[in-house]
């Protein structure tokens, strides 16, 4: 019963965007915005701001790339976290089944 409630609430409950994931929107909204700025201006002038779009392209990536390594460190943390955690689970189990098979 209580299994089924939970489910529920699983079910009726939004997922959230992340604070990554709302970053990476923003990047790639600028980036389109940017990329179709430097079209408009060149399709005027005939030629575009070379440094510019390098720096751009060159910080935008760097933020995607610092959000990686981000993101990679987290799992790491969390999976040491759980690895710890099943070998404490698994410590106690053998001790339990120790004590268990020592009593007559």
């Amino acid at each position: 019963m209580a299994g089924k409630r939970t489910q529920a609430k699983a079910k009726g409950r939004k997922k959230r965007m992340g604070t990554m994931d709302f970053i990476l929107l923003i990047v790639f909204l600028c980036l389109t915005v940017f990329t179709i700025a430097m079209i408009a201006l060149f399709t005027v002038y005939g030629s575009v701001p070379d440094t510019l779009i390098t720096c751009v392209f060159a910080t935008l990536g760097g933020e995607c790339g610092i959000l990686g390594w981000i993101k990679t460190t987290k799992e790491k943390k969390q999976d040491r976290r759980w690895q710890l955690a099943d070998m404490r689970r698994e410590k106690e189990e053998a001790e339990r089944i120790a004590q268990q098979t020592e009593e007559p």
